[in-house]
């Protein structure tokens, strides 16, 4: 009964709850975290010291006894003797938080940067929460190539915080984000390249931040060998593989009247190949398409070229392939799809890039600006290619 009462006031009145039973280790752990805190100022630090020293014994499992006298040592400047209470903790339990923090951050004053990564390990995998708070010491901490070697590797381990780990780095308040723009490229040549969710949010990090040509360049270097092949001044301009999240890649939103498939499976219309950019129309209005890409073009001018067949398609407010400048919205191209009934027609156009235009979107849209059901879509529209190309002047 006594040990009942007592477990109940461990975290309300723990010094009551050790007066009724002095073996409360759970007590004597909240009694000396208040003190230590400052909440309880009737208590010396020497007295919590010699009363975990004396639950020791009745308690040699338990990391946090071990905890907490290093906790007393460290506050009366014991270091040493602190630090070998917190290493013994961790034999016991690898996870016992106060001495992971503390060892951390020994192990970086006295620059074991394999222990850092180690302890960060642990951390990271049982307190996930403790990632966001901890991103921005990391560029410090790994700043020497040496030290960044080991934090390379543990990630080519494709560990379970890696992705929450590069979403901190790349979030709005992230103080350095280059960090994590070179930690997925030089994962992008290791054992355990980023994932597409990972290059998406640092190249997003990136652009905000108006970073464009970091993006472009972070976006090339992550790309798989089989991706590389797709590259051009528009990537994937044939349309083989499905959208992703990444800028600079395409990105298709379902929009109303149209059904988008990219790229078209093989076999969805009889007699046709697998591949290219399929609008199907659904006898309505339609107002937007959802199609678009970012592009780098550097000033100059360039060459547009599409290759599209249509199958009794009727467009009456146009299908139209723009470039446009992002922030001001400069129209720099429309490109007309023509309607009818076609097999691999080819159109092309001439447009330039003015040097105050550093990034630009290209997007497939119609001309309408509100709904008439008199101007019905239907039919389908499959584009096989879309390439851009320099124009020598």
């Amino acid at each position: 009964m006594v040990i009942a009462s007592s477990r109940q006031l461990d975290e309300t009145s723990p010094q009551l709850a050790l007066k009724l039973y002095p073996l409360n280790a759970d007590a004597l752990l909240a009694w000396g975290i208040q003190t230590l805190a400052g909440t309880d100022s009737n208590t010396s630090i020497e007295t919590i010291e010699s009363s975990a020293r004396s639950a020791i014994p009745l308690n040699a499992g338990d990391a946090r006894i071990y905890s907490l006298t290093g906790e007393t040592m460290r506050q009366q400047g014991q270091d040493a003797a602190a630090y070998a209470m917190f290493d013994h903790a961790l034999l016991l339990a690898k996870t016992e938080i106060h001495a992971l923090q503390w060892s951390i951050q020994r192990a970086v004053e006295k620059r074991d940067y394999q222990k850092v990564t180690n302890r960060l390990d642990v951390l990271f995998r049982r307190w996930p929460e403790r990632i966001k708070p901890l991103a921005d010491a990391l560029p410090v901490v790994y700043s020497n190539p040496d030290n960044y070697s080991i934090l390379i590797s543990r990630l080519g381990d494709n560990p379970p915080w890696r992705k929450q780990l590069i979403a901190a780095l790349t979030a709005d308040t992230a103080k350095d984000v280059g960090f994590a723009q070179r930690l997925v490229q030089d994962m992008a040549v290791g054992r355990s390249p980023p994932t597409v969710t990972e290059t998406a949010g640092v190249l997003t990090a990136l652009f905000k931040r108006g970073q464009y040509g970091e993006a472009y360049r972070t976006f090339l270097l992550t790309l798989t060998p089989a991706e590389r092949e797709l590259s051009g001044f528009v990537f994937d301009g044939t349309f083989q593989r499905g959208p992703s999240a990444r800028l600079f890649d395409w990105s298709v939103r379902q929009q109303p009247g149209v059904t988008t498939s990219l790229p078209q499976k093989a076999d969805t219309h009889p007699g046709q190949p697998g591949g290219g950019l399929s609008l199907e129309f659904n006898n309505t209005p339609v107002l937007n398409v959802g199609v678009e890409q970012y592009l780098l073009l550097p000033p100059g001018g360039y060459n547009i070229d599409l290759e599209a067949s249509a199958f009794t398609a009727r467009l009456p407010k146009g299908l139209v392939w723009t470039v446009a400048c992002r922030g001001s919205g400069k129209q720099l191209l429309n490109l007309d799809v023509p309607e009818g009934d076609y097999k691999e027609r080819r159109v092309d156009a001439r447009f330039s890039v003015p040097g105050d235009c550093p990034i630009q979107v290209l997007r497939l849209r119609t001309n309408a600006i509100a709904e008439s059901w008199s101007e019905r879509y239907s039919g389908r529209v499959l584009v096989h290619a879309l390439r851009i190309s320099a124009v020598q002047s």
